[in-house]
């Protein structure tokens, strides 16, 4: 997640009533999570900022991952480099994008982005972004093994797209090339995209944070799917910062959903509150919920596998 914006807003959120006391898994490997946030987060990769060693050695594992987990290269290709301007300069990015297609190429697409760069290295200490946001990414790396695992059974009836997005950090970069990137005919055929972005450091166990619910008529509909048997809390919106009660981060424009958001396609935030390790060389897998992590995953599996009524706007 970037660096947050402050401003004044009206808080909204209820709780779901599936809460459990305890999370009930399906079908994600904890272990195989952990092991993409121990990869991303490791010294080599020297916090993964972008257009750095770090970030080059993270889009080589991602594209690694990606033909794994049997995703189709976008466009004949994973990686999708573009400029941006930064600090009067002219830099460059590089989003990793796979797909699954559908059984019929004018099916809608649905999206899960994630991005995987971070704040990189400074002096001999660098930022792991275990939760901001290597959490997302080993996310998204799950999702597709299990669509793809899926697909081999019965092809998909809708087109399913997954980005790993650059320069998040430096300002949404990444997610504003790819609203460029994609053409007008998938733009239109666009049903939700689905940014994960720190979903792995819980303030409170089992609950997560969802944006986005007003671009969806049947968001409530759609929250008691995304609960339904996991034990998850979901609530609408984020919690008031602690100490304050006026003041609000701007989760609209926190996150790289905001580019979408301003192109007019409807999409879904899940996330936890800003914590103690946020942007900190703290931030490693250790402090990392793993099973938490686990169940967002399969709820993002229920989203995403939601019939196409109930994603209405």
């Amino acid at each position: 997640m970037g660096l947050v914006c402050l401003c004044l807003l009206s808080a909204c959120s209820s709780t779901s009533p599936n809460c459990r006391d305890q999370l009930s898994l399906e079908w994600a490997q904890p272990t195989s999570i952990a092991k993409d946030i121990e990869v991303l987060t490791s010294a080599a990769f020297a916090g993964r900022k972008s257009g750095t060693q770090g970030s080059i050695l993270s889009q080589n594992y991602l594209v690694d991952r990606f033909q794994q987990a049997g995703l189709l290269p976008w466009q004949g290709q994973y990686r999708h480099a573009f400029e941006f301007e930064y600090q009067f300069r002219s830099r460059n990015g590089t989003n990793i994008i796979g797909y699954i297609p559908a059984q019929e190429a004018n099916a809608p697409w649905r999206l899960v982005i994630a991005h995987y760069d971070h704040l990189g290295q400074k002096g001999s200490r660098y930022y792991p972004g275990a939760d901001d946001n290597a959490s997302g990414v080993a996310a998204m790396l799950q999702l597709a093994q299990r669509f793809h695992h899926q697909s081999q059974q019965s092809r998909s009836k809708v087109n399913l797209l997954f980005v790993a997005i650059d320069a998040e950090e430096l300002g949404l970069f990444g997610s504003k090339a790819l609203v460029k990137q994609l053409s007008i005919p998938i733009k239109n055929q666009i049903q939700l995209v689905l940014n994960l972005d720190m979903i792995g450091n819980p303030g409170r166990r089992y609950r997560l944070y969802v944006e986005g619910a007003r671009n969806f008529s049947q968001f409530d509909l759609i929250k008691t799917q995304i609960s339904n048997g996991n034990g998850l809390c979901i609530r609408n919106g984020q919690p008031n910062p602690v100490g304050t009660s006026a003041i609000r981060t701007n989760w609209l424009q926190a996150s790289d959903h905001y580019a979408f958001h301003l192109a007019g396609i409807p999409w879904l935030y899940f996330g936890v509150p800003a914590h103690n390790h946020y942007h900190q060389t703290s931030d490693t897998l250790a402090t990392l919920d793993i099973y938490f992590l686990a169940g967002v995953t399969e709820a993002s599996f229920k989203v995403l596998s939601l019939p196409d009524h109930l994603l209405l706007n």
